[in-house]
């Protein structure tokens, strides 16, 4: 029988590092962030561009609090592939907060602008259309060590994830139409307003893009005189939904109600349409030419229907209710009833559907004139008292309803930009793609837990948000080279999914999650001599690799190991 003479093998996870290693020095992140921040002299091994990736890996690898590295590095081979020669102790919380300290101190804006050039010019990112959005990012602790007066307040404020408890900042993050890929991210002040900040995120990717033609698409909360106002005067062009104010809801109602045709926009299958209308806006003594696009989607009516329809429904059944529980206790008077009246129809949005109205029938009684029992064989006189007894009637606007559910299907767009430029049809699909930052901002808060964020001091959460952000690029730039590659050979991927082939919209968690088990391991052989091995690749994972345009190298020991 022959002897085993491997007494053991030392093994240790690599996962989907090379593919990060790749995507790393490709952009050239490290390099841009060594030659633009100054490091202290006395800093021999790890430079703020090593730091910085070590950081993003943490966020790719859900390390996310910076004492965690340290372990991080020990416990997995994943940082010695991505910054060989540095050894895991180097990676200790203090350091990296130093390196937090020296991007926050160059100006995040500038850094970021110098990497993400790098990456559109590396993966010719179009940047035609780009898409804002805000979201609230919550912070534990205090956070209220602010040591520069120019960085954010970490306060109280709306959060839209409704823990007022938690303080907050406010992250606004522009991504391209070019599969989502984040532009520019810049955090806020907790209680900063969505609308203080689109002006100004347009100004950074003017500076980001060297161009102001690109149309800049935005929620409703960019519809104020003032942001349109400035950039159109600056020769700029946006789109967003129209809020439903008085004076625009007034006229988007007059043109529902006198337009005489639509143009037909095949969409998804199903035929939605259009019409557009001028609208002038005026702003300290100067009027803006702009348009009302109006436009019909099936799905938007279908839900708007239902909506409007639930609601009617339970507005009888709150009156109803309403009827039973008159005339005790909080409900005697005419006026407390009027103000539940009220309340219901507010509640329920639906004042424009009913009138109800108030009746009271009084009931009369009888008592007896004088107290006590009366005497023996006489009869007692009575006098008549009368009590209040409401009821409350409910008339339904058939008209009203009909009327508001022909609108169900209709939302208007307002932009600056002319008729020839942006069609209807364009402009509708800018605005149905606005979902890709919305996207991105879930991806960040869901997939790499962007919040709660642990750093104690506002200028270190700045810096980390844009290593953030740098994460969240690589991973849009692994998901879009995959999918462009498929669809240029016309070929997906074959048993990525369970039971499915041909899959050509891979996401990159699936993708890199089909590297989690490449390990690197290590044995002595019978001569003394040590023999080192990476797991070999499988067709399928081979198969990522020619998609993503990688070298199957990259997973080799002589390539990621071997210093010789």
């Amino acid at each position: 029988m022959a002897k085993n003479i491997i007494k053991s093998v030392e093994t240790k996870g690599v996962g989907f590092a090379p593919i990060l290693r790749f995507y790393f020095e490709k952009c050239n992140i490290a390099q841009i962030i060594d030659e633009n921040v100054p490091i202290d002299p006395r800093r021999k091994i790890l430079t703020h561009g090593q730091a910085s990736i070590a950081m993003i890996t943490g966020i790719l690898f859900q390390a996310l609090q910076l004492y965690r590295l340290c372990k991080f590095a020990s416990d997995r081979t994943i940082l010695s592939v991505i910054l060989p020669g540095i050894a895991a102790k180097e990676y200790f919380d203090d350091r990296l907060a130093d390196t937090l300290d020296a991007i926050f101190n160059y100006g995040i804006g500038n850094l970021e602008t110098l990497v993400t050039k790098r990456m559109i010019h590396e993966f010719n990112i179009e940047s035609d259309l780009c898409h804002n959005d805000t979201t609230s990012a919550s912070v534990y602790g205090e956070c209220s060590k602010n040591k520069t007066a120019n960085s954010i307040k970490i306060s109280f404020g709306y959060s839209k994830k409704h823990r007022k408890d938690l303080k907050q900042l406010v992250w606004s993050l522009s991504v391209s139409s070019d599969s989502a890929f984040p532009l520019f991210q810049q955090a806020y002040s907790g209680n900063t307003a969505d609308v203080e900040t689109y002006v100004e995120q347009w100004h950074k990717l003017i500076d980001l893009l060297g161009r102001q033609d690109f149309l800049y698409v935005a929620d409703s909360k960019i519809i104020t005189k003032e942001n349109m106002a400035h950039i159109h005067d600056n020769e700029g062009f946006f789109i967003a939904p129209v809020p439903m104010y008085k004076t625009y809801k007034t006229e988007f109602h007059e043109a529902l109600d006198r337009h005489d045709h639509e143009i037909l926009i095949p969409y998804k299958g199903k035929i939605n349409r259009g019409f557009e209308i001028p609208m002038t806006i005026s702003h300290e003594t100067k009027d803006y030419p702009f348009r009302m696009i109006i436009l019909y989607d099936h799905g938007l009516f279908a839900r708007k229907r239902r909506t409007l329809k639930n609601r009617v429904a339970k507005t009888k059944t709150a009156f109803k209710e309403l009827n039973k529980k008159l005339n005790k206790y909080k409900l005697k008077t005419e006026e407390s009833i009027d103000k539940a009246c009220a309340s219901i129809l507010t509640k329920y949005y639906t004042t424009d559907f009913f009138e109800y109205s108030i009746k009271n029938n009084p009931i009369v009684t009888y008592k007896n004139k004088k107290r006590g029992r009366p005497a023996k064989n006489k009869k007692q006189d009575k006098i008549a008292v009368s009590t209040d007894h409401f009821g409350v009637g409910l008339k339904f606007d058939k008209a009203a309803f009909e009327k508001a559910l022909y609108r169900c299907g209709y939302y208007p767009l307002l932009t600056n930009k002319s008729r020839e430029d942006l069609t209807i049809e364009a402009a509708m699909m800018a605005h149905k793609n606005q979902y890709k930052s919305e996207h991105t901002n879930r991806r960040a808060k869901s997939g790499y837990n962007l919040e709660p964020i642990y750093l104690q001091t506002p200028e270190r959460i700045e810096a980390l948000l844009f290593l953030f952000k740098t994460a969240l690029q690589i991973i849009v730039l692994i998901e879009r080279a995959a999918r462009k590659n498929i669809s240029q050979r016309d070929k997906g991927l074959d048993n990525f999914m369970p039971n499915r082939k041909d899959v050509r919209n891979p996401k990159t968690e699936y993708l890199l999650a089909e590297f989690q088990d490449i390990v690197k391991g290590e044995m002595v052989l019978p001569d003394g001599n040590t023999y080192g091995f990476v797991s070999e690749l499988n067709e399928l994972q081979k198969d990522i690799l020619l998609v993503l345009e990688i070298p199957h190298e990259v997973f080799t020991y002589q390539f990621l190991f071997d210093t010789s």
